[in-house]
């Protein structure tokens, strides 16, 4: 399928306006675009279709059955290289992560069909970091060291190797055993590493944590591309929230937030003829406008992060941000707002857009553009990209039963789960996948989707399911001096497919939600430090300040309601947000102590339980059997660690430790069908706090907070801390 090309439809109106101004430029007629763009980001692991909420142009939305996967995706991207064959192919954000196809082959089954995608430039995300610095570097980076990768880690690289990719297309594995190869990476014995990118990582903003003589970033900060006769410079800021994830993603490595590098690397690209400056960063979109915002000459920015989708381009600049209308040519004020220098701002949303931009390019300016962010649905099912079919098919062989009627077991061993040489030869250890992951595990009545930025169904759902069978396990435990679990949390990830109304849930859909590998853990908690926790989370989540946002969306809660206000509570107050808190039917007592059950993050302080510190009595949840999810689950201590941490961390979690989906399925087993009526939205609401019978805000403190509204005027989830919320450059 060929897209038909929109013409620059501003060609007209920057005529008129050129000649008002007397910069009319000979360069400027009636051609084909001197640049095309194409732009996926926050792929999130996602190898094939699955159910999705997409926005029409006039930002209203559709559920569909089956969109995105990588067949879709590549021949999305086939159609506008047969339109264009000079098109640059960016690819931003989290790409090795998400799914668990890649949680059990730490992200290799991802990276075989990367490869055969001809990525032009790629800048990593955060998530891209979380099977440790020595998977990452063999990976992405372009410069030494390249640590050992560990044995556990080996265990889950082992999954795939190049034998298991067809001849025809590229794949080498790389592992620090072989001295670091002076061009591409030559294949080392099968499964001894990971899957080496055949593309370049660029960042600007990652440094190893300890110099390295002459060369201290990790990865180069930008490739420059000849395509039609134009130097096309893609700079790269990668995600640096990695250290507030957790410390075992960053050892080694520093991160800054790109914003101080970013004017001498702009010099220097400019020095070296760049036509045309592009940066991708997976700082997220707000944080990304303020960026545009602040440098004149970011001719593009391509963001990722957020997941939001830019139907309409922004323009940004020091007068404000605007948003262009899908579909239609550039008005007046936007062609006269583009030819003062001001950059175009978009992104996509996964694998369920390929964006498209086309630029016409005159005296080293953009002069016009047409952008499309093209949906990724069953319509591009008729003539699919047959090298993807093969890749794919390849990689979901061991994950689903197909026509062999096998399925291959895969274990997950986190990273500082256990250190070499700990636990009884042959003994049961880590995370067991041992069944078809289109194997059907429940049913819904309601949309399941991490959809808003406050509260959603499916978050209500995961936290309710995870304190539910927590409780009952404590309860039989007879666990002193507990009788039971008060509360639990979901964590607020920003990724995870539908699943639609009426519909069966599938392992697959789990591991969605779910595709990290954390143990599911228990402690106990004062009033003070649960309210100190969800009013730092929250600050995160609405900060004024957009380089202060971070830690993704707000949490799901279980047996907890809340009132907050983000319309006049100071961002700055030490009253915080939340005006009310509610555990069961009563105010939350800071004095009081809590059990709270949650996720436990290998490598994390062990007084942690989700992201809440100082906790106490801290306890895990072990299985009797690690490859049966229905087996006896018992409550043991943490292993080999003192407290507070110190030094390497050994096992934390006990060997067959239950992970988070292991609970989602024995509450599926009880409740069989996840109703709205049960788990919808309505545990946490906005409330304007200055109204009577709430308590009164310094009307002196309060500032320029967002409305308790979606903003209808820029496509965003609701409540979302989006653009319209900042005004001003980096520095006002």
């Amino acid at each position: 399928m060929n897209l038909t090309r929109k013409p620059l439809a501003g060609l007209t109106t920057l005529v008129a306006l050129s000649l008002a101004l007397g910069t009319f430029s000979n360069q400027v007629c009636a051609h084909g675009p001197d640049a095309t763009l194409i732009m996926m980001g926050d792929l999130h692991g996602t190898l094939v279709p699955h159910a999705a909420v997409l926005k029409n142009s006039d930002g209203t939305e559709r559920q569909v059955a089956s969109a995105g996967g990588l067949v879709r995706l590549k021949t999305v991207v086939d159609d506008i290289r047969t339109d264009n064959p000079a098109a640059v192919l960016l690819s931003a954000g989290d790409l090795t992560h998400g799914s668990a196809e890649t949680l059990f082959t730490v992200g290799d089954a991802m990276m075989v069909a990367m490869n055969a995608f001809d990525i032009d430039v790629f800048t990593p995300g955060n998530w891209d970091f979380g099977y440790g610095p020595a998977v990452f570097r063999n990976r992405f980076a372009s410069r030494p060291p390249f640590p050992t990768i560990p044995p556990n880690i080996r265990v889950m690289a082992r999954y795939v190797g190049c034998d298991d990719v067809p001849d025809a297309y590229p794949c080498s594995e790389y592992d620090s055993a072989t001295p670091p190869p002076a061009g591409p990476a030559p294949a080392t014995p099968e499964g001894d590493g990971v899957i080496r990118a055949n593309f370049p990582a660029v960042a600007i903003n990652l440094y190893n944590d300890a110099p390295v003589p002459n060369r201290n970033r990790v990865l180069d900060p930008y490739v420059i591309l000849d395509r039609n006769g134009l130097r096309i410079a893609v700079i790269g800021i990668t995600a640096s929230i990695v250290p507030q994830q957790a410390d075992v993603f960053n050892i080694g490595l520093r991160f800054t937030q790109g914003v101080e590098e970013l004017p001498d690397i702009i010099e220097a690209v400019k020095s070296e003829g760049a036509d045309l400056i592009v940066v991708q960063s997976e700082l997220g979109l707000s944080q990304n406008l303020k960026i545009a915002q602040s440098f004149e000459d970011i001719d593009v920015m391509y963001s990722a992060h957020t997941h939001e989708i830019t139907l309409g381009a922004m323009l940004a600049d020091k007068r404000g941000v605007i948003s262009t209308t899908p579909g239609m040519g550039l008005s007046g004020n936007e062609i006269s707002r583009l030819a003062r220098g001001a950059a175009i701002v978009v992104e996509t949303n996964r694998d369920m857009y390929v964006g498209r931009l086309d630029l016409q390019v005159a005296d080293g300016k953009v002069v016009d553009f047409t952008w499309e962010a093209i949906p990724v649905d069953e319509r591009w099912d008729a003539d699919p990209a047959p090298d993807m079919v093969a890749l794919v098919a390849a990689m979901e062989e061991d994950f689903v039963a197909g026509t062999d009627g096998e399925v291959q077991t895969h274990i997950f061993m986190p990273g500082a789960f256990c250190n070499p040489g700990c636990g009884a030869p042959g003994e049961q250890r880590g995370h067991y996948l041992t069944e078809d992951l289109d194997s059907i595990v429940g049913y819904t009545d309601t949309l399941l989707l991490r959809h808003q930025v406050l509260e959603d169904t499916l978050n209500n759902w995961l936290a309710d399911a995870i304190r539910e069978v927590a409780d009952d396990v404590v309860f039989a435990s007879g666990t002193d001096p507990w009788d039971g679990v008060d509360i639990s949390m979901s964590n607020g990830f920003r990724f995870g497919n539908a699943v639609l109304p009426d519909s069966d849930i599938t392992l697959r859909d789990l591991y969605t939600w779910f595709p990290v590998g954390p143990a599911v853990n228990v402690a106990e908690f004062s009033g003070q430090a649960i309210e100190a926790s969800l009013e730092e989370i929250l600050a995160a989540v609405f900060n004024r300040n957009p380089f202060l946002q971070r830690g993704g969306w707000y949490l799901g809660l279980a047996n907890m309601e809340q009132s907050v206000d983000l319309k006049n509570r100071p961002f700055s107050s030490s009253s915080g947000r939340i005006v009310e808190t509610r555990i069961g039917p009563d105010p939350l007592d800071t004095s009081k102590r809590y059990v709270f059950a949650s996720c436990y993050a290998h490598g994390d302080a062990i007084d942690r339980v989700c992201r809440t510190g100082g906790g106490s009595e801290h306890r895990f949840f072990e299985l009797a059997d690690a490859t049966d999810y229905t087996s006896d689950i018992s409550i043991v201590d943490p292993v080999n660690i003192p407290f507070p941490p110190t030094g390497p961390v050994k096992r934390v979690a006990p060997y067959r430790y239950v992970h988070p989906v292991h609970l989602l399925r024995r509450h599926l087993d009880g409740i069989e069908t996840v109703r709205g009526d049960d788990y919808g939205v309505g545990r946490v609401t906005t409330v304007d706090s200055s109204a009577v019978g709430n308590p009164e805000e310094d009307k002196d403190l309060q500032i320029n907070q967002p409305d308790n509204t979606p903003d209808p005027t820029l496509v965003q989830p609701a409540f979302g801390a989006g653009p319209k919320f900042f005004s001003g450059v980096i520095g006002d």
